[in-house]
Formats: structure tokens, sequence, C-alpha cells
């Protein structure tokens, strides 16, 4: 009768010890993955469609226009 308190004993030292290694683990993580990126300027490019876009009747896509530029005239 004397056992079962030492074997709950155990436990609760068992997942306070796995609490604490788990979270030691994630902190340095995050410190490993806030120096990565900061060493990061800019962000990775998006990944290229691997479907080309559909061809519907009477559908265009305008030509983008940046800051200072007329922009493109659709073609008809």
């Amino acid at each position: 009768m004397n056992r079962i308190p030492r074997v709950y004993l155990v436990v609760i030292a068992i997942v306070l010890v796995a609490a604490m290694a788990t979270a030691a683990y994630l902190r340095r993580r995050a410190i490993e993955t806030e120096k990565a990126v900061a060493a990061c300027d800019t962000p990775a490019p998006p990944p290229k469609p691997s479907n080309p876009p559909p061809k519907l009747p009477g559908f265009e896509i305008e030509a983008a226009c940046a800051p200072g530029e007329a922009p493109a005239k659709p073609k008809k």
C-alpha cells in the first residue's frame, strides 16, 4: 500500500520533466528561427502554377503598370 503514492510521484516527475524538455526545445527552436528570419531580406518567391491559366473567350489580362507609367490599353 505504500508503493502507490510513489508511483504517482514518479509519473508526475516524468510528466514534469517532459514538459520542461518540450519548453526548452521550443524556446531554442524559436530563437534559431528568429535568427534565420532576421538574416533574410526578402521572402521566397511564390511557386509557379502547375497549370496554365484557362483560355476564356472575351477575358483578357491587362498589363500591370508601375507608379509613374501610363497603364497599357487592352487589345481588342
